[in-house]
């Protein structure tokens, strides 16, 4: 009887991983409700990886087979999802950063006037080659002259800021990419669908005279959570407010189909380059999805190349939310791949050397 019901759980769990790792190649305009299920995947890697262990040290060895093979079909979403490379020393190294700032704490979400001088004294600190900034905020005058103080700060030759929207002559709101090295050509992607606050723009980048790339600040559809829709998702065996789920679900649902259309006008763009390319930002979505796996085809991701662990980028509860990426085209070499561990933002800082 025991025998029986460990092949169940076995044959459950590992089928469930294989179906999962599927659903990322679904776009979400023909079949939406598979979207969601990248947001479990870390967990049911972990269930199949401890049946896997379970199963080998047990008498019933035979079965260790059902979970191995689906941790073998998966192995590329596991390598996203779970990484346990290493760092590696070269002399020629190119470092860059990506980083969700949330407006520099424009609103003082931390309840901590001192977060905007922290987040560029953290900028400094690991001061690297290429910065790259999603949620930028900037103004011409007054406290928050951003684009004015990490150029002087930082000591950056050149920088392309593209606005997305300003709510007056002063006040800017965009994504910006600071750099030590010559800025060739600038960029802006419109995404057709979305709200204005989310779109992509791009560099080329000139190292030296036989090589230049181009990079990618994306910053794709957030799925737009009020405060209110956080609060429920924390207190949610609490709660018996359908209404409040129907919601969640509905703004899932559109920040799925929006990040599957945006991904795709990327990579029309990526497409088209005449150089190699490197895609940093905030994607908001896991690597088990549609988004991810559209713009990580053909690509290093830093993370699998040098990084640890499950890689959690999004500063929550969840242990496993990895939603910010650094993506290279493969004539890369990646070097190391760090995250900060400072909560100055609702998105950790992450930090990666390179070589070409």
């Amino acid at each position: 009887m025991l025998k029986k019901f460990q092949l169940f759980l076995n044959l459950l769990f590992s089928i469930s991983l294989v179906l999962v790792h599927y659903s990322a190649s679904i776009n979400p305009l023909k079949f939406w409700p598979t979207a969601f299920l990248g947001l479990i995947y870390p967990l049911l890697l972990i269930i199949v990886v401890f049946f896997l262990f379970i199963q080998v040290f047990s008498k019933t060895k035979k079965l260790a087979l059902i979970p191995l093979l689906a941790l073998i079909v998966t192995w590329t979403s596991n390598k996203a999802n779970f990484s346990i490379s290493g760092s590696s020393a070269r002399l020629e190294q190119i470092s860059i950063m990506t980083w969700n700032v949330k407006n520099f704490d424009l609103y003082n979400w931390s309840g901590n006037e001192d977060t905007r001088n922290k987040i560029l004294t953290l900028l400094e600190e690991n001061k690297p080659n290429i910065l790259c900034l999603q949620e930028f905020y900037t103004e011409d005058k007054g406290k928050f002259t951003n684009l004015k103080d990490i150029k002087k700060q930082l000591d950056y030759q050149h920088v392309y800021f593209a606005k997305t929207y300003s709510s007056d002559e002063n006040s800017h709101w965009g994504l910006v990419i600071f750099s030590d090295y010559r800025i060739l050509n600038t960029g802006k992607l419109t995404f057709v669908e979305g709200t204005r606050l989310n779109s992509c723009i791009y560099t080329d980048i000139e190292i030296d005279a036989s090589n230049t790339f181009r990079l990618y600040n994306v910053h794709l559809q957030s799925n737009q959570f009020a405060q209110e829709d956080y609060d429920f998702i924390q207190n949610f065996s609490d709660s018996q407010d359908g209404k409040s789920m129907e919601k969640i679900i509905s703004k899932l649902k559109k920040g799925y189909i929006n990040r599957a259309k945006q991904s795709q006008q990327v990579l029309e763009s990526i497409n088209s380059s005449p150089y190699p390319s490197i895609i940093c930002g905030d994607f908001n979505d896991t690597p088990v999805s549609y988004a991810y796996r559209t713009l990580s085809e053909n690509k290093k991701d830093a993370f699998i190349e040098k990084g640890l662990g499950f890689g959690k980028t999004y500063v929550n509860p969840s242990p496993f939310l990895r939603i910010d990426y650094l993506l290279f085209d493969t004539t890369f070499t990646i070097n190391s791949y760090k995250r900060l561990s400072e909560e100055l933002s609702d998105h950790y800082p992450i930090l990666v050397k390179f070589s070409i």
